[in-house]
Order: C-alpha cells, then structure tokens, then sequence
C-alpha cells in the first residue's frame, strides 16, 4: 500500500527511489536521515534516495506536537529497472501520514509530482533553516564513523526489512512510526507519551524492558553466570534452532531504539535503548571472546550515537533521562575493567578479532571522557545479585552491581534470624 512504480526517466540520472509526502501543509518540519528542516511552504518530498534503510518524518513547528515517520528501504537498482515511488498522504485530523485512500487516483498524479521532488541531499532552496551534520573534526572520527558518508550506515547497516516487520509488527514496504508508540513490556508510557490522547501500537523488542535475561530452566552455577553475564542466554536467544531470530538483531534494535527515541521523540524507546545497554550489551561480558565481532559493532554503534547525539541532535540523550545515565556511567566503567581482564587472561591466544574489540573500547573511552566520564577506579569484589524472579545468590564480582560507590568497602550483608542479625548476644531477663 502507498507505493508505485514509475520509469526511472521521471528521476534524475542519480537514480534511488522517490518519498512523496502528498498534502503536506506549510509551517512544518520535516527530517530525512541525518538532515532536518523547517519549511514554510509545502514540501512534497524526496527523490534520489539511495539503497538502504531510511527514516522520514514530519511535524507541525509546535514542539508539542507528535511526529509521524516512515521507515523505508530501497534496494540497488539498474538505469532501466523501474523506480519505487512511496506515497504517503497527511492525515489533518489524525495529524498523521498514512497511505493514500485512493491509490488509482493518485498515480494519474504520480509523474508531475516527482518532477518537484528535492533531491536526498536536500540542495532545496525553499527551505529555511537546514541543519545537516557538521564535518568532523579531528581526533572526533574514530575509523570514519563520523564523515558524512558513512554515519547513517553505521547508526542503521543492521536494520534488516524482518527486524522491522517483527518490531513494528508491519508486512510491508514501508513501517510506520510515531512519538506515542509504546514498547512492550514497559510498566508505563513515558510522561511525555501521556500527553497524547490517541492509542499508540506496542513495538515488540527480542528482549523486552521486562525480559527475564536467564534462561527458567538453568539451575545451579549456570544460573549464576547468566545472572552475572548474559552472554550465553542473549546466544542462545538469537541463534536458537527455530529461527526466530538472527545474530544482527540484537545491534538492529538497539540501532532502531536510539533513533526512533531521538527523531520521533519516542520517550519508550529511549528507555529501551538504555535497557538494553545498562542490562544486556555492556553486562556482557564474555560477547567479546564469543562473538568478538558482533561486541566490536555494537560498542562502534554506542560510540557512533553518542557522537551523532552530541555533535547533532537537538536534546541530548543522556540529559534527557539522568538517572538511567548514570546507571550506564556505572555499567561502562565495570565493562572496562571486565573487559580488560578477559583481555589480558588470553595473552597470546588473544585473536585480531578480540583485540579489535579492546581498540573499539579503548576509543569509546577515550571519548567519554569530554562527558567527564573516568571509567577508571576502584571496585567491590563481591556482593549479592537478585535474580528476575526474586532469587538472591551471592558471587565474587568485578563491578558495582547497581551500587553508587567506589572503594573498598562495600556494604555488609548480614544473615537475619527471627527479625534480627544471626551470632548476636542475647540476654534473657
């Protein structure tokens, strides 16, 4: 629904496919990608937009008001293939983009729109105040993941047309997308998402903001590790034999979570995105020696983000939630120091792979430290951990485990007995 083809003569000799954005009004803005404008006259959209995965979104100028966005992804294709051209009409009462509700009678139209379509670099001259991502500047670009070229690759190479029909829960070309979706799973819409009156669509992640991240039926030591280290589980999860899932998908939502919560100002997937690098990607640990690959792209995505978010977007994504921020300082500095002594407990077995992982880190916190973020210090040893089912076990750990302080001391777990500490004196009178 909402798309057409029409011969690539009506396209320019860039080639790619066309967005429309048919009865747009005036006075809105408008963000494709890394770019966001605001325009006061009707924009009828894009064309020349190149293979990959894409996200368009529109809204009123008033900052209350909620956006409405389209992922797309468009493929490789010859001079003499044919064009997709997706159409997608502004709904005035819902304040929404929908498809058409008369397909036939817009493609008589299809042709003359294309012909006033902007190009997907955005070199329009009815727009005002365009924003686009700065050059990078020097000792800012880690591996190029900041040069015009390539930062929309690595926010979005592994958000795959499964990842979205499965979270958006969308059998289509195109997946719909806006500031009310809510994630399955979270206890509660974000304040911000309770302004809106309307129903929101429930976006279904792998591991959900509520997701037990151990497997039920582990017993024993096991248990314990998944508890402290969800490598194995997350494994299990993504590569299991019924084929639910792929490897990627883990990267593709995370991928999908951050700029959805950024672009569309979706507070729920913010928390998602926090969800799942506090409790999943940077808890685990033993990815690195399992899966060094999959670990190197998913702290270069983390490092990626964080440099579009400061160097780009307006708001800034650790502002905007302060406590879960801090629970990602805490998290991050334990990585680190886990990280480092899975490293060098490899010595000289350790694979370019895995080292490539360290490099990645190293980089990242390197970075973090602009944010006066130190991740070096001391650390407890040991403490208790609580299951998602409410089980306490004691271990030996290398972290904070959701403790504020640093130090040497950490705080005394005492065995109680009929309401009081067990081994105290008593005196019966």
């Amino acid at each position: 629904m909402g798309d057409s083809d029409i011969s690539s003569e009506a396209l320019s000799s860039d080639g790619g496919d066309a967005f429309i954005l048919d009865g747009l009004p005036a006075n809105f803005t408008i963000g494709c990608d890394t770019t966001s404008f605001n325009s006061a006259q009707s924009f009828p959209g894009f064309r020349d937009i190149p293979p990959g995965i894409h996200l368009i979104w529109v809204a009123p100028f008033e900052s209350t008001s909620s956006r409405s966005g389209y992922w797309i992804c468009t493929s490789e294709s010859s001079g003499a293939q044919l064009r997709r051209v997706h159409v997608k009409q502004w709904d005035k009462y819902n304040e929404v983009l929908r498809d058409p509700t008369n397909q036939a009678e817009e493609n008589e139209r299809l042709e003359q729109l294309v012909a006033h379509l902007s190009p997907y670099h955005l070199r329009a001259a009815d727009t005002e105040s365009l924003h686009k991502l700065a050059p990078s500047q020097e000792g800012d670009n880690p591996s190029g993941l900041l040069g015009d070229q390539n930062i929309w690759y690595q926010l979005t190479f592994a958000i795959q047309p499964n990842l979205l029909s499965r979270v958006v829960g969308q059998s289509q070309n195109t997946w719909h997308v806006t500031t009310t979706d809510s994630v399955a799973g979270d206890t509660g819409l974000a304040e911000e998402a309770q302004l809106y009156a309307s129903g929101t669509s429930h976006l279904q992640f792998t591991f959900p903001i509520d997701a037990r991240l151990i497997n039920p039926e582990s017993t024993g030591q096991e248990r314990t590790r998944q508890a402290l280290d969800p490598t194995g589980w997350i494994i299990d999860k993504l590569e299991g034999a019924n084929g639910d899932y792929c490897p990627g998908d883990l990267l593709g939502e995370f991928q999908f979570a951050f700029l959805v919560g950024m672009h569309l100002g979706n507070f729920s997937c913010l928390e998602q995105w926090f969800f799942l690098a506090t409790r999943l990607i940077f808890r685990s640990y033993s990815l690195t020696i399992e899966r060094p690959e999959q670990a190197r792209n998913l702290i270069q995505t983390f490092h990626a983000q964080l440099l579009y978010n400061d160097r780009y977007l307006e708001g800034d994504v650790l502002e905007l939630m302060p406590e879960h921020a801090r629970k990602l300082q805490l998290a991050l500095t334990t990585y680190k120091n886990r990280l480092s002594e899975k490293l060098s407990a490899l010595r000289d077995l350790c694979t370019p792979g895995q080292h490539a992982v360290g490099m990645a880190f190293k980089s990242l916190e390197s970075w973090l430290l602009r944010l006066g973020w130190d991740l070096r210090g001391e650390y407890v040893r040991s403490g208790n951990v609580m299951l998602e089912d409410g089980e306490m076990i004691q271990a030996e750990l290398s972290d904070f485990e959701e403790e504020d302080e640093r130090g040497e001391f950490a705080p005394l777990v005492v065995e109680m007995e009929n309401g009081t500490e067990a081994g105290l004196l008593s005196w019966d009178i």
